[in-house]
């Protein structure tokens, strides 16, 4: 593996995601043509802390689920 650049390296973790989340997660990860790991890596670094918030269970039926494909619009 490839030296950290990140302050302290990279460590081994272990978490679950859905087939769903993961497939999503390796299709962003191809499309920016880094790892699953790293491109993990760079969403969470990206989103702040502040915007927590969005994923309360209150708030998240509102949020767009970019893993379920959206319904065509017959009208474009």
């Amino acid at each position: 593996m490839a030296k950290s650049h990140y302050e302290g390296g990279k460590q081994r973790r272990h978490f679950t995601l859905s087939d769903q989340a993961h497939a999503h997660l390796a299709a962003i990860a191809g499309e920016a043509r880094l790892s699953k790991s790293e491109a993990l890596e760079r969403i969470l670094r990206a989103f702040s802390f502040y915007e927590a918030g969005i994923l309360a269970d209150a708030v998240w039926p509102d949020i767009i689920d970019h893993t379920i494909a959206l319904p065509l619009n017959e009208n474009f």
